[in-house]
């Protein structure tokens, strides 16, 4: 087993040339004879995900952040749900915060956000730098 908790059956070998393209989407043919396996595409579309869990603990990776008059994060749900008047604790500093509004990724204001959808989170925070 790996540091990262993968086993040898997780890790999959795609020889691929990004130049011309070769096995990325078409099987590579003759110019690897070795390779019997899937284009990369296929191989990617074969991936099981994990489930997320609406119930689950909240895991929001912030891809970016804006000062306005308050401070608002950018990011994914990938796990639990985001409501409205939420209060969260910022990691790894563990500094807490508040949900004052949520806006989802057409710009729309909206009550909660489940596991998969693009958020903005104005949140109100002691310090600014803690995101």
């Amino acid at each position: 087993m790996y540091a990262t908790g993968y086993t040898e059956q997780d890790i999959v070998y795609v020889p691929i040339a990004g130049l011309t393209g070769d096995n990325i989407q078409e099987p590579i043919g003759q110019k690897c004879s070795w390779y019997k396996g899937d284009p990369l595409l296929t191989v990617l579309d074969k991936i099981q995900l994990g489930k997320r869990f609406p119930e689950g603990p909240l895991r929001i990776p912030i891809l970016d952040k804006m000062k306005d008059k308050d401070l608002i994060a950018h990011g994914k749900v990938e796990n639990g749900t985001i409501r409205l008047g939420d209060k969260l604790a910022i990691m790894p500093s563990g500094n807490l915060a508040q949900v004052m509004g949520l806006l989802d990724a057409k710009g729309q204001t909206v009550l909660h956000a489940a596991p998969g959808e693009n958020v903005q989170i104005k949140l109100n925070v002691a310090d600014d730098d803690q995101i």
